[in-house]
């Protein structure tokens, strides 16, 4: 069977509204050239519809034309690669999610591992982050709790105490080994404050604090969060305020 053949075939059994790339294609690894020219002669036969560069989908046909394509399937493609992780909904969206704030943004924010970019998808903006930290379903649920402890001061709408109040009892749930993890993703990839505020709350919780997250904080720096010392006394420790 021809690639163009092979291709047509892979369309044809392609979901209708699911965004794909040209990884889509088995054929892609030994014949990018070819799969690419039929993929191309697919979307000029309007049996797809490009999204962006190198972005595919398979449309459904309505009364009024080509139906387009959701913005939750955008936001699954941002977020999910071949089945893969590959980012994460953070900032507001997040905080909201969380049930630390009632409001709920405009603009969509997702950590990626690739470069920053602004997509307005007409009902909604999608903003990808750029960001170091690896990220899997399993590291996901420790990069939120790092977010929103760097962003503590910023969630729209909230104390900062309900917030750390709140992010704790993430934390008291997280197995032994997580934490370790949680402490190591803080120094590789976060801010003193950061780390800070997170020493802080795994002291106050009496839970094992890496040696390194101490050290690795500047002793004259101090972190003002507007935080009651009496409700936290071990914010002194770690130069909070």
């Amino acid at each position: 069977m021809s690639i163009a053949a092979s291709v047509n075939r892979t369309i044809d059994r392609a979901p209708i509204g699911r965004i794909f790339g040209y990884e889509f294609f088995p054929q892609y690894q030994e014949s990018p050239g070819a799969v690419v020219r039929a993929v191309n002669r697919g979307v000029e036969a309007r049996r797809l519809e490009r999204v962006e560069k190198g972005r595919f989908y398979k449309p459904r046909k309505g009364a009024l034309g080509v139906v387009p394509v959701s913005d939750e399937e955008r936001l699954r493609d941002a977020l999910y690669r071949n089945g893969r992780r590959v980012g994460y909904v953070t900032g507001p969206a997040l905080y909201n999610r969380l049930g630390l704030t009632t409001q709920m943004p405009k603009t969509v924010t997702i950590a990626v591992n690739r470069a920053t970019q602004t997509k307005d998808l007409g009902t909604m903006r999608m903003k990808l982050l750029s960001r170091r930290a690896p990220i899997s379903d399993s590291t996901v649920p420790l990069l939120e709790i790092l977010d929103v402890l760097r962003d503590a001061r910023k969630v729209p709408d909230a104390n900062v105490e309900r917030v750390i109040r709140e992010t704790t009892k993430r934390l008291t749930a997280l197995a032994p080994a997580k934490l370790k993890k949680l402490q190591r993703f803080a120094l590789d990839y976060y801010n003193a404050g950061t780390r800070a505020l997170l020493g802080m709350l795994l002291t106050q919780c009496r839970m094992e604090v890496l040696l390194a997250l101490k050290a690795s904080l500047n002793p004259a720096t101090r972190f003002d969060l507007g935080i009651d010392p009496d409700e936290w006394p071990e914010s002194r420790t770690w130069n909070i305020r």
